[in-house]
């Protein structure tokens, strides 16, 4: 049975540090619906044309598109009616599956190997198309399309520690709206007051508060952003350090009999997990 896999990505939509004053504030929801509907495409590399097509809703917020590309290549064929060996021009165009939710900023890409060797290939294709869309060059920010890791295997080692001694985390602008109280939000919004783009910040203790660190890892993840910790697993041993990034989320599915209505509510629970262990998460910006 042949199988598809999918990958969970954050997609971001960043104004930039001297985004003009008198342009209307973006609303990202409907800047991601729009880009995707314009179905752009664009050579990404020489010979190499891409496209967002297919684009089917699943409601106002949510929905399926495919992404491919198109080569073009020159294969040596006998022609039977004229006796001749011939040169003939053929194009071809491999392609995948992606669902996404607006609301959530959240985007699933299905691996293909013809397209890339992993999902995170791909979904750096669709943030290049995402980016050259009218809408997103109307209002002048960047679409960052980030992968969503698993952060569970982290907790854990963080909760099991006999010390946690230090932390650090990444973070963007401008403020997601899922981001925790302690560190993304406070720390997004001095990014964007001192008109920077990204940053990291760490903090240093005898043994850190693993309440707070728990709700800064689920949001760090849930952002796309990255962490590590400095802990000391048991009595008298060494510190090591343990990281969150790397891999997305990933699940696989029956490629012929998959649905990708069902694939994106069985992601948007993960991502819901993987925020706030299963409490309710919603938009408050």
């Amino acid at each position: 049975m042949a199988s598809i896999e999918y990958s969970l990505f954050r997609v971001k939509f960043v104004s930039g540090p001297q985004h003009s004053l008198f342009r209307p504030n973006v609303d990202r929801p409907a800047l991601f619906l729009a880009a995707v509907n314009e179905k752009p495409s664009a050579e990404l590399r020489k010979g190499y044309l891409w496209h967002i097509g297919n684009v089917e809703a699943f409601s106002n917020s949510s929905g399926y598109f495919a992404i491919g590309r198109t080569t073009r290549s020159t294969i040596e064929k006998f022609d039977e009616t004229a006796g001749n060996f011939v040169y003939e021009e053929l194009e071809e165009s491999p392609f995948t599956h992606c669902v996404f939710d607006t609301e959530l900023s959240l985007l699933a890409v299905a691996k293909k190997t013809s397209l890339a060797s992993d999902a995170k290939g791909i979904a750096m294709k669709v943030q290049q198309l995402l980016q050259v869309s009218d809408s997103v060059l109307e209002y002048d920010v960047k679409v960052e399309i980030l992968p969503i890791p698993d952060p569970e295997g982290f907790l854990r080692m963080l909760a099991d520690a006999y010390r946690v001694i230090r932390f650090s985390a990444t973070f963007h602008g401008p403020n997601p709206f899922d981001a925790d109280e302690h560190f993304q939000k406070p720390l997004s919004v001095y990014l964007q007051a001192a008109d920077g783009i990204a940053g990291k910040a760490q903090i240093q203790g005898d043994n850190l508060n693993r309440e707070v660190l728990t709700e800064v890892t689920r949001s760090t993840a849930a952002t796309g952003n990255e962490a590590s910790a400095r802990i000391i697993k048991a009595r008298a041993e060494r510190p090591v350090t343990i990281n969150l990034k790397g891999d997305p989320i990933k699940r696989v599915y029956n490629e012929k009999n998959h649905l990708p209505q069902l694939v994106l509510q069985q992601f948007v629970e993960l991502y819901r997990r993987v925020r706030s262990n299963g409490r309710n998460t919603r938009r408050d910006d």
